[in-house]
């Protein structure tokens, strides 16, 4: 718990999320259907400016641009092909790899409600 906060607003605060469990997953619901729409719709603009070889086109106020990139995959077993001194395939991973930490919250399986409990 942060510092300066008590048991009892603890308790409220998660009360306070489980309440608004049922509210949020309304809106994520809301939100998935017009993702849903939003998806499909961007879909045609940029099949209709590839077909037209339009670049870049301004779309109320948003500008929507093609580009092509070009990436190479490098793994660590094709990287070992290459590099022949252990010492720099070592230094390659600790200059280019990242550590995050982050919380996961899942919320349980909804069960399906019996005839006898509704």
């Amino acid at each position: 718990m942060p510092a300066g906060t008590s048991e009892t607003e603890f308790e409220e605060i998660k009360k306070a999320y489980i309440d608004d469990l049922a509210v949020g997953d309304a809106i994520k619901q809301q939100l998935k259907s017009h993702n849903k729409v939003q998806k499909e719709r961007l879909k045609k603009i940029h099949s209709y400016m590839r077909e037209n070889d339009i670049m870049s086109e301004d779309i109320g106020g948003v500008t929507f641009e093609r580009e092509e990139k070009t990436s190479v995959k490098v793994n660590m077993k094709t990287l070992e092909e290459f590099v022949d001194n252990p010492a720099d395939l070592e230094q390659y991973k600790r200059d280019h790899s990242t550590t995050t930490e982050s919380i996961k919250v899942r919320k349980p399986k909804r069960r399906r409600v019996s005839e006898n409990e509704e």
